[in-house]
């Protein structure tokens, strides 16, 4: 159906008309190649005169008939085709464009399509009628760009033309008449907070802005608090599945405990279609009557907030008002919200990068002081030791060499105990094996260096691992597993390590298991201010960064058994 016929969009277009009249009038007026044709196209052009006249005439006295749209639209159609024929100029079929963008907006697809056909069958004509004036050739390019433009500029139209009408027929004004200030008012607020939600990353403040929408254009009506209108924020739990509450206007404590199933009544329906939703006398429906706040609201809209094509929650406004919602006020909403989840998005990940920035500067500070205590624990209590042995030494150099002789032999042991734990330590922070060789090979060396140091077998097997992961998940896996040999070694005492490797499909397995004294995992991870849980916490957060999964499974004198399993290719999640 057409629109309703509105001054302000006749007006409009009849401005169109008397323009594409004019031009056609100056081009036809300095073509030479025109001169024989300028009696038929002046004809025309004072028939199209007239014509516009009589419209001119008809808006100005608001007489205009009842099938004035469909009358006015044939007409132009008739006329651009007229005057294009007569002119022998495929240029001037480009004026077509305009009766298939009105009939675009007014009428839609079909009838548009039907205009397109017309011109582009007149068109036709008009090429096999003037087939000598292109035998040239030298105007076959001009003919092909004009009828490629014309083409796909009215299939173009006719296509996203009915897509647009709403937004056109407000822009030219053919719906009931202005907006109400009521409605003014509120697009204005909205308007205003839209700006602010691209302004700022703070996610609470973009939840307080959408929230604050429910009020804009009833601000200067003071309504007492049972007449308040209702909103709120509500976000699928991970674990439930159930929508609750994450931000709130005028919802009491106890509403805002409320959770729902999201399945049934308004919510249900804008769950499983992803779409905006009005929805009356909300006191009866199945999932909003959980709230007492809405019980007393006649009208209630309902919008998703989406992430791409995933729904993670929705926003939920109530009034006390009946038929408080239209479409066209539902669509301002649905818009803002679109554009406040964008902005809950981007406030989410500059706060997820400001936690990662925060880790980052703790896991840097824990492992310096890790470094320091090593220092200090191993190469720096050796070197120590060979000074104070080196007095002792001096002093027996007079007075028993054959003893000195065999104290020269302790330091030099010393000395080389000394350089491995160093070297043992620089491996650990920067093995280059691992970026050469990979995982396996800087593994069966870490293990070859401890078994020079400490007094423990470690066992390494990598039978299972065919292929390297990427180097990211080398690097964290090993400073993962080298943690747990650490601890192992710290606190377990164990006589023997085994360390495993494997792929398991699109999976890496990586494991570390001792026959230590074990620990209670519970209590240390409870700890968090001691240097083991400090030491754990490390482990889980290079496993989340590479989208791993990390097991710990200890017992008092039953050992340890660190399992770690992360993608090969460091970004799909494991299942």
């Amino acid at each position: 159906m057409p629109a309703k016929p509105s001054a302000r969009s006749e007006w409009l277009i009849s401005h169109l008309r008397w323009a594409i009249l004019v031009v056609t009038f100056v081009l036809s007026s300095q073509d030479s190649a025109q001169r024989g044709n300028l009696v038929a196209i002046y004809a025309l052009l004072l028939a199209g005169a007239i014509y516009g006249l009589a419209v001119v005439l008809l808006l100005y006295l608001k007489r205009t008939p009842r099938r004035f749209q469909e009358l006015t639209l044939a007409l132009d159609t008739a006329l651009f085709v007229a005057i294009a024929y007569v002119s022998q100029q495929p240029s001037y079929f480009l004026f077509l464009l305009l009766p298939i963008i009105v009939a675009a907006l007014r009428f839609g697809t079909e009838i548009s399509l039907l205009i397109t056909s017309i011109s582009t069958s007149a068109y036709g004509l008009f090429i096999v009628f003037l087939q000598p004036w292109l035998a040239g050739g030298q105007n076959l390019l001009p003919t092909i760009v004009s009828i490629a433009t014309l083409f796909i500029g009215a299939t173009v139209t006719s296509l996203l033309g009915p897509r647009s009408r709403p937004a056109a027929t407000q822009a030219l004004g053919s719906e009931e008449g202005p907006p109400s200030s009521a409605y003014r008012e509120r697009f204005r607020a909205i308007y205003d907070m839209t700006g602010e939600l691209i302004a700022t990353l703070n996610y609470q403040l973009v939840l307080e802005k959408m929230l604050d929408v429910s009020l804009a254009g009833f601000r200067e009506k003071e309504q007492r608090d049972l007449q308040r209108p209702v909103s709120m924020v509500l976000f699928f739990d991970d674990e439930e599945g159930s929508l609750r509450v994450g931000a709130s206007r005028n919802l009491s404590k106890t509403d805002e405990l409320q959770s729902i199933q999201g399945r049934g009544g308004l919510v249900g329906q804008v769950v499983s279609t992803a779409e905006p939703a009005i929805g009356d006398r909300p006191s009866a429906d199945p999932e909003l009557s959980a709230f007492s706040a809405l019980r007393r609201c006649r009208s209630v809209l309902c919008v998703p907030l989406r992430a791409g094509l995933e729904l993670y929650g929705m926003a939920l406004f109530g009034s006390p008002d009946a038929d408080a919602y239209s479409p066209a006020y539902m669509d301002l909403i649905t818009a803002f919200c679109n554009q406040a989840s964008i902005a809950l998005q981007n406030a989410e990940l500059y706060q997820t990068l400001k936690e990662e920035r925060k880790r980052i500067l703790f896991s840097d500070e824990e492992l310096r002081k890790q470094l320091a205590r090593e220092l200090h624990d191993g190469p720096t209590q050796t070197v120590s030791s060979i000074a104070m042995r080196l007095d002792f030494v001096r002093v027996l150099l007079d007075q028993d060499p054959v003893r000195a002789r065999r104290e020269l032999d302790k330091l030099e042991r010393l000395a080389a105990q000394a350089v491995k734990e160093v070297r043992t330590m620089l491996f650990t922070m920067r093995p280059m094996i691992l970026e050469t060789q990979g995982l396996a090979a800087a593994l069966e060396q870490y293990a070859h260096r401890i078994r020079e140091t400490d007094d423990i077998d470690v066992h390494v097997d990598a039978e299972g691992l065919d292929r390297r992961p990427i180097p990211l998940v080398e690097g964290a896996t090993f400073f993962i597993l080298e943690e747990a040999i650490n601890n192992a070694k710290k606190h377990g005492e164990p006589a023997n390590i085994w360390i495993s490797l494997a792929r398991r499909n699109s999976e890496l397995f990586a494991q570390v298991r001792d026959d230590g004294q074990g620990f209670d995992v519970a209590d240390v991870e409870s700890s968090y201010d001691e240097r083991t849980s400090l030491g754990l916490v490390n482990m889980r957060e290079r496993a989340r960064l590479i989208n791993g999964r990390l097991t710990i499974e200890s017992k008092p004198s039953a050992g340890t058994v660190v399992t770690l399993l992360a993608p090969m290719s460091g970004e799909e999640k494991p299942a």
